[in-house]
């Protein structure tokens, strides 16, 4: 069973959520960008994603679920590596 088949728990995975202005990586390797989350009501409606090149898809968000994609965030990444750093010359 794959977890992204129950609605719930999709909902619930804050890495899977799209949040604007964050970049995602599909499986082949293309960035894609959040740009606008559209909500009905006080919940997510319509994604619309922009790639490197500026074209733009919409996507409803049980399509957004399905495109299978991983959050691409080298600043993210940049932080953690400090951290850890931090943390080892501590010890």
């Amino acid at each position: 069973m794959n977890l992204l088949d129950n609605k719930l728990q999709r909902e619930n995975m804050l890495a899977h959520k799209p949040m604007p202005g964050y970049w995602y990586t599909n499986l082949v390797g293309q960035l894609q960008q959040v740009r606008v989350v559209l909500h009905a009501g006080r919940r997510a409606r319509l994604v619309v994603l922009e790639n490197i090149s500026g074209k733009r898809q919409t996507v409803d968000l049980d399509g957004w679920y399905r495109l299978d994609l991983t959050l691409h965030s080298p600043g993210m990444e940049c932080r953690r590596r400090r951290r850890d750093d931090s943390s080892h010359s501590l010890s």
